[in-house]
């Protein structure tokens, strides 16, 4: 009876796959934070949402020679960050397609997407609804796992690889 035994080493599972879950994230909150704040435009709106539009529209102030209205502001505001998010996201996607290696070892470019999910989780877990709070939930949960599978970067190694 031969009792031996042969082990092939353990694959470590691809990290690239999670993060790119991560990234694809950010552009679904921004498109879909685009889209609701487009339907929501075109909806008929109630009393109380047409008292605050009305009292957003009255109270105006002037900065750096520009004046705006408090609603413009709430509006720009969102328009931009809803840009912003798919942006970072794309941005994430083709970094990751040109280079794998940035998120195959533990760089700071694996832990910015993370540190950015997670204070943008904590930001919408105090002060929004929960749309955003499952997407930044997942997304976050996604850039983690690609840490954790990740291989370890090799002291200045991030350095390195960025040069």
């Amino acid at each position: 009876m031969n009792t031996t035994v042969t082990s092939r080493p353990l694959r470590r599972a691809d990290p690239v796959r999670p993060f790119a879950v991560g990234a694809y994230g950010f552009v679904f909150l921004g498109v879909g934070h685009l889209a609701l704040s487009a339907a929501s435009a075109a909806a008929t709106r109630t009393p109380q949402q047409r008292e605050a539009d009305t009292a957003m529209r009255e109270s105006a102030f002037t900065l750096l020679g520009l004046e705006r209205t408090v609603l413009d502001v709430f509006n720009g505001i969102s328009i931009a960050m809803a840009l912003f998010a798919i942006t970072c996201g794309l941005l994430i996607l083709a970094a990751v397609r040109h280079a794998p290696v940035l998120v195959r070892r533990r760089t700071a470019f694996g832990w910015i997407p993370l540190a950015l999910s997670l204070a943008a989780l904590a930001t919408s877990v105090l002060l929004l609804p929960p749309p955003p709070i499952i997407v930044l939930t997942l997304t976050s949960c996604a850039f983690a796992l690609s840490l954790r599978r990740a291989v370890p970067a090799a002291r200045g190694e991030s350095r390195a690889i960025s040069r």
